[in-house]
């Protein structure tokens, strides 16, 4: 999971490009280098930025970071990545306070310390940075570069989870279930697979599954069983796909039929929660470089994007994620997101 963790983390920082809450006229200049990025003029977003961010801007100063850090539209340069990530986190901003504790826990750009990472981690974590409360779970319960403390871990699971990050659900599931932290809950457990199943999270609908296979902290039905299960083989859960040639063999035609038919409505109401995720009442993000690329390489195969690329996101690309949205029943937002790009392009 530590992997899978720190590769999501990697992504993160680019996509932490957030817009604040400033003054009209910094706002409106801000603005300017958002629509000069996603057309992909990466030397009018820096020289927009670049004025802002020395007139004090937060936003822009993370913004310019990510430049140097990713090298869009200048040289990759570590140290002035780490400068104005440093001027914007110490003005509070949250995502570049996320951003330093990851640079800090790799050593990137900066001296390797998990003690300075923790201290960034906890910063943004404290604003209510959901990914930074997700990663200070996982940093405390299993002791990477902290003391191990499961309270603690339960604790910024919680929070988490509580503004819906399916990951710190599924892990406080776990910790409710198998008594960690001095909690043993399975009740809460059952609640927290349950918010993280109905949000796509395979091992959380793998083990709400085996929990109404075993009647465990749920009334026993093997129709909600087989639904369940169902949906975390279709994601690919191994041990879910192993389980479907076993238990279900006891099942009679009816309890079949109704296993079946959960599992289709399940699914939908599984792509309703995902695709109500994508609409956003604002451009508070830009997606990352990454995710658009691999957006429009799914256009193309599908017919849906024609000829040169028109930057990060101009009007043909956005156009193209509009059509998708409506093939697959989804609410056109022309956004990018993860959640569509496995939904049209799952292997």
């Amino acid at each position: 999971m530590l992997s899978s963790l720190w590769s999501r983390c990697k992504n993160a920082s680019i996509a932490a490009l957030l817009l604040g809450v400033f003054a009209t006229p910094a706002l409106a200049t801000f603005e300017r280098g958002l629509v000069a990025y996603e057309r992909g003029d990466f030397d009018a977003a820096l020289k927009i930025w670049r004025r802002a961010a020395k007139s004090g801007h937060p936003g822009a100063q993370h913004n310019l970071a990510v430049m140097y850090d990713h090298g869009r539209g200048v040289p990759v340069d570590d140290a002035k990545a780490v400068h104005w990530y440093t001027r914007a986190a110490n003005s509070g901003h949250a995502p570049s306070q996320y951003t330093l504790g990851l640079l800090h826990s790799r050593g990137q750009g900066v001296e390797k310390s998990m003690r300075e990472a923790v201290k960034w981690y906890t910063k943004a974590a404290d604003q209510g940075h959901v990914e930074s409360q997700f990663v200070l779970g996982v940093l405390y319960d299993f002791g990477k570069g902290v003391r191990k403390s499961e309270r603690k871990a339960v604790s910024w699971y919680k929070r988490a989870a509580t503004q819906g990050d399916a990951r710190a659900q599924y892990n406080l599931a776990l910790m409710y279930d198998f008594g960690q932290g001095g909690i043993k809950d399975i009740t809460k457990a059952i609640k927290w697979y349950r918010r993280a199943a109905e949000q796509g999270n395979a091992k959380a609908q793998y083990m709400l599954g085996i929990a109404y296979l075993k009647g465990e902290g749920v009334a026993q039905s093997n129709p909600q069983a087989y639904a369940w299960i169902t949906l975390a083989a279709a994601s690919g859960h191994v041990r879910a796909r192993q389980y479907r040639v076993r238990p279900w063999k006891r099942m009679n035609a009816a309890e079949r039929k109704q296993g079946k038919k959960l599992a289709r409505e399940l699914r939908a109401e599984v792509r309703l929660r995902r695709s109500l995720s994508l609409e956003r009442t604002d451009r508070a993000a830009l997606p990352t470089f990454e995710l658009v690329r691999d957006t429009q390489r799914v256009l193309a195969q599908k017919g849906l994007l024609k000829g040169a690329v028109d930057g990060i996101l101009g009007p043909k690309t956005r156009a193209g994620i509009r059509a998708l949205q409506e093939k697959m029943r989804l609410p056109q937002t022309g956004e990018p997101t993860m959640e569509l790009l496995l939904l049209a392009d799952p292997d």
